[in-house]
């Protein structure tokens, strides 16, 4: 395979499917793979983050801190916000394409047996892979995995070693077609991978049926419970999260920081342009984007949202989440042509009414990633834009903008 970022985008995206498997299946999926490379996931001890909000965060953070401590650390996060080489990082920069072509031609083999038999893994089963093999061909002494939706049948919940820390960060309302219809019956999926560990850490918790499954699920699996106390702010709730994982780690490890990181906070300052804040988080359900919104009433206003929201969330819930950090909105559309396969959002009609029943007076609808941005660069009274609603939505607004920018420097 050719280094080029836009053959190896293609292979992985061609797993992208409507059948993909999902549930014990594509857990199932995942494990044989991971077999047939010899379980890299068990080589050294790891740590698993799941959650529904802050599982990226405080899987960064850790990866961090130990690596400042002198440790190498393999990280696996997702989804990507503007590199697909966000999903498998062994250092704090994006790895050579070199390098993933090299761990995707080891794994390759596997995956092309699998395929003939009818058992073909799934695209975030294949990065999972590939984010392992990475780290165990540069000898990493740490792994930091960050689960996908779930737990119990999750790609990533795979770790024969009891030693595993678990992490557990907020759970809530999100992705209910998979995961249940109710905090209690997602809060069971996600701590059953508990089973067969010894050490977790539960963060703060918004709701306390969450609290009360986990602990009853560490009691059950006879694992030992470290809880974090709220600190009211999700940033810092992150980093006392992450200090909790690295006292069992590596006590010696230095005070896990929170820093601006693709599409969670990521600040971007833009002097060239008016406005010159942007902030890009990707925040897509109402627990996010409510704990979004508490940061944002400190930043710089009037402060303009540019939002998408998948279709299939909570529309209302999440515009009346994040409008009190609001003066004004650009609702618009992401996804695919229509008739084609993928993740879209709500109609732009449909949002912008759902942030004018919220009390935003100001809502304008774009049809574009570009007519958005178009928008908001001729708003000189706005201070902070901040983009939000979806991470997909997060990397054609980025795009869009820079596009802007080089057009402005040619003027």
């Amino acid at each position: 395979m050719s280094p080029d970022p836009d053959s190896v985008e293609q292979w992985l995206l061609s797993f992208v499917k409507p059948d993909a498997p999902r549930g014990v299946r594509a857990r199932l999926a995942s494990a044989q793979l991971l077999a047939r490379l010899d379980d890299p996931q068990d080589r050294v001890r790891a740590v698993h983050v799941v959650g529904t909000a802050g599982k990226g965060t405080v899987a960064r953070i850790v990866a961090a801190s130990l690596r400042a401590a002198g440790g190498s650390v393999g990280l696996h996060q997702s989804p990507h916000v503007h590199d697909i080489r966000e999903r498998f990082m062994v250092t704090d920069e994006l790895p050579p394409w070199e390098e993933v072509v090299t761990a995707i031609e080891e794994i390759r083999p596997h995956v092309d047996a699998l395929v003939a038999a009818g058992e073909a893994p799934t695209f975030f089963a294949l990065t999972t892979a590939i984010a392992l093999v990475m780290a165990r061909r540069i000898g990493s002494d740490w792994l930091v995995v960050e689960a996908g939706i779930g737990g119990r049948v999750d790609a990533t919940n795979v770790f024969g070693r009891a030693d595993v820390v678990t992490a557990v960060t907020a759970i809530g309302l999100d992705h209910t077609d998979v995961l249940g219809q109710t905090v209690s019956a997602i809060a069971t999926e996600k701590t059953a991978v508990l089973a067969g560990r010894t050490t977790a850490v539960l963060g703060p918790q918004l709701f306390s049926e969450a609290a009360d499954v986990a602990r009853a699920a560490a009691v059950e699996h006879g694992v030992r419970l470290v809880e974090v106390a709220a600190t009211n702010d999700w940033r810092h709730d992150a980093e006392a999260t992450a200090a909790a994982v690295l006292t069992e780690l590596d006590p010696s490890a230095p005070d896990p920081v929170f820093g601006s990181q693709p599409g969670r906070y990521e600040q971007v300052n833009l002097p060239e342009i008016r406005p010159s804040r942007w902030i890009f988080d990707g925040a897509h359900n109402p627990m996010k984007l409510k704990a979004l919104a508490g940061p944002l009433h400190s930043e710089p206003g009037p402060r303009l949202g540019v939002v998408s929201v998948g279709e299939g969330k909570d529309l209302a819930g999440c515009a009346a989440a994040i409008t009190p950090a609001l003066d004004a909105a650009i609702v618009v559309p992401f996804g695919p042509s229509p008739g084609e396969f993928g993740p879209r959002s709500h109609p732009t009609s449909a949002m912008a009414d759902a942030f004018r029943a919220a009390a935003v007076a100001d809502v304008i609808e774009a049809t574009d990633a570009d007519a958005a941005v178009a928008i908001a660069t001729a708003r000189g009274e706005v201070s902070t834009v901040v983009v939000t609603g979806s991470f997909l939505h997060l990397n054609d607004v980025r795009r869009a903008l820079l596009r802007r920018r080089i057009l402005k420097k040619g003027t």
